[in-house]
């Protein structure tokens, strides 16, 4: 009988192009099972409520902090229940750092992971090379490169709308030495906000004005269409912008440190590739998710057609790098080591509206100390509203 599957995915051509280029080879494999692909918008795709798309994909693309949400409600398969000790040992073994352990959630898997990303540094080697310093390794020294920037008409860039803001105020934390937990009420101690909120509006104020407004993506389209943007301290990467044949290439790094720490603890983005509990072909979507996450597929045409695999054996191929101008190798330690943000059933609203009030704290719309409380009071009662999972 033949098998049609629905699939939702982003936005951006690393979003779908390896999957739309995959259907082909995955049909000739299984010529009884056909598969389409929508999309869905960036914003759509991190803030909007997975199960209203249940009931009409058999396999949606998500980000692991929904994770929570589907083992409190049971929306989506746990794939944990189709994986054999050896292939759980496989994928534990070819994680790019946490991805792999970022959809596990109460004793369930909820997705594959698929694509893995971190914030990372960028920069336009063209326009560096007018700087005689290293590329920077410290918050320090991107400052310093932001005031000499400026100083003849150039800038540092940071995505910092509001998703990107509290993506910020979580990697400055966790670098810092003081990772935010999802196991208490407090969301953030008072001196560590300090912390946190000095080195942000700091690094704003030298920052190009346009930073409070954009996200990775505008970021780095912004920074290959002009020459005023020099480097991007903390943005989710983007393996597309440095492939080799892109006519203004950027050239991605580890994250400087904000403390002592080195890159570590930069928050941990990517996807996964989940199933819906009410897919009439749960089998043969789970099949399919599977045979994406292959580290064959992964490190093959799935990154040939521009995706950013979530496998370690394609992370650490040298072919895969060579076509990507060293991204994928000049990346892994920040991804070995990132940081995973609370994932608790009603985390991602929490997100969403955390965001904005940071943001508009870096544009000197809220006090530094109303934000904080603000993030306290609302982190404390989103965790107390959630259902407690037997």
């Amino acid at each position: 009988m033949e098998v049609r599957l629905k699939g939702l995915t982003w936005d951006h051509p690393r979003g779908y192009a390896p999957l739309l280029a995959g259907v082909a080879e995955y049909h000739h494999q299984n010529p009884g099972v056909n598969i389409q692909w929508d999309r869905r918008t960036l914003r759509e795709f991190g803030e909007a409520p997975i199960e209203q798309y249940l009931d009409r994909y058999d396999l949606i693309i998500v980000d692991h902090p929904f994770v929570g949400f589907a083992a409190a409600h049971g929306v989506l398969v746990d794939l944990a229940l189709s994986l054999s000790d050896g292939e759980k040992d496989r994928f534990v073994q070819d994680s790019v750092g946490p991805s792999w352990d970022s959809y596990w959630y109460d004793g369930g898997l909820w997705a594959y992971p698929i694509d893995a990303a971190a914030q990372v540094a960028a920069y336009r080697a063209d326009l560096m090379a007018a700087f005689p310093d290293p590329i920077p390794q410290s918050f320090s020294a991107v400052l310093q490169l932001g005031y000499r920037a400026r100083a003849i008409g150039k800038h540092i860039i940071v995505p910092a709308c509001p998703t990107d803001a509290i993506s910020l105020f979580f990697t400055l934390s966790a670098n810092l030495g003081h990772p935010i937990p999802e196991e208490r009420e407090l969301f953030v101690e008072e001196f560590v906000a300090r912390e946190v909120l000095e080195r942000l509006h700091s690094l704003i104020s030298v920052a190009h004005p346009r930073s409070v407004d954009s996200n990775p993506i505008q970021v780095y389209d912004y920074m290959v269409s002009h020459s005023d943007a020099v480097y991007c301290p903390y943005g989710f990467g983007y393996s597309n912008y440095s492939r080799v044949g892109t006519a203004v290439p950027l050239k991605f790094t580890n994250a400087p440190g904000a403390g002592t720490r080195r890159c570590s603890g930069t928050m941990l983005g990517g996807t996964g590739v989940a199933v819906s509990n009410m897919s009439k072909h749960k089998n043969a979507a789970v099949a399919y998710a599977k045979w994406l996450v292959t580290p064959e597929h992964q490190r093959g045409a799935y990154v040939r057609e521009g995706g950013q695999p979530a496998s370690l054996a394609a992370w650490t191929d040298a072919s895969v790098n060579t076509a990507a101008d060293g991204f994928f190798s000049s990346t892994l330690l920040t991804l070995q080591t990132a940081y995973v943000r609370p994932r608790f059933d009603g985390f991602v609203p929490f997100f969403e509206a955390a965001g904005i009030q940071i943001n508009r704290c870096l544009r000197g719309k809220l006090e530094d100390r109303a934000l904080v409380q603000w993030l306290n009071e609302r982190y404390a009662a989103q965790r107390a509203s959630r259902p407690q999972i037997a």
